[in-house]
Formats: C-alpha cells, structure tokens, sequence
C-alpha cells in the first residue's frame, strides 16, 4: 500500500512540475502574421494599418508644427498653439460623427482611426502652406 500511495504522489509531484515548469514556447499564444496594408481584407488588417497610418501622420505633423513655431514670434506662437488645440477638438469630434455612422459595426473603428489619419495629413498640409509662405520672408 505504501508503494502504491509513494508511486501516486510521484506521478502527481512529477506532473505538477512538468505543468509549472513547461518549456516557455509551450506556453505563448501563437503569433499572428502581421497585417496585409497593400490590400487589407480583414477588418483587424484595416485598424492596424489604419493606426500605422495615423501613427505616421501624426508623427508628420507634429514634426512640421515644431518647424513653424520655430519661426513665429510669440504671438504668433501662441495663436498657433490655441488654433491647433480647437483643431484637435474639431478632428475627434468630426471623427466620432463620421464613424458613428457605423456605430457598433466593424467599420466604426476602421473608419475612425483613417478619418484620424486623413485629417491629421491635411493639416499638416495646411501647416506646411504656412511654412512655406515664412520661408519667402
């Protein structure tokens, strides 16, 4: 009975172990292939580029609006800043209308994050006319 109670606990205790000690690429989720942003199919392939796309504009943008700063007074520095927060404002709301088109569908976040990449790119546009123009002076 002894070696029978001896041999259960060492299955056990060895079975235990080996669930706790499991090699670590046992234990990882499987990856998945990265999105397909030349033709997205899918609608995780279209939010995740779609937030490499934001990602970029974004970036851009931000890269051309400390450009411009640097080459206005204060003032105009100032007016800059105030312009650029009522802008963000405009662009979340803008967005939020035009993905709640599709509200509880599976466009609602594909929609929302390109309308956040093509606003963001044509104002970044809008700042680079200005760039432009104090670079003639």
């Amino acid at each position: 009975m002894k070696l029978l109670w001896r041999w259960n606990l060492l299955i056990i205790t060895g079975f235990l172990l080996g669930v706790n000690f499991a090699p670590s690429g046992a234990q990882t989720k499987k990856q998945l292939p990265p999105p397909n942003c030349k033709d997205p199919q899918t609608t995780r392939d279209m939010i995740e580029c779609g937030q490499r796309n934001y990602k970029e504009a974004s970036q851009k943008l931000s890269s051309m609006n400390k450009q411009l700063q640097n080459k206005l007074s204060t003032s105009q520095r100032k007016r800059l800043v105030a312009s650029h927060q009522n802008w963000l404002k405009h662009r979340d709301t803008f967005c939020a209308f035009e993905a709640g088109m599709y509200e509880g569908g599976t466009l609602e976040p594909t929609t929302r994050i390109n309308c956040y990449a093509r606003m963001t790119n044509e104002r970044t546009q809008e700042l680079n006319t200005w760039l432009i123009e104090l670079n003639r002076r």
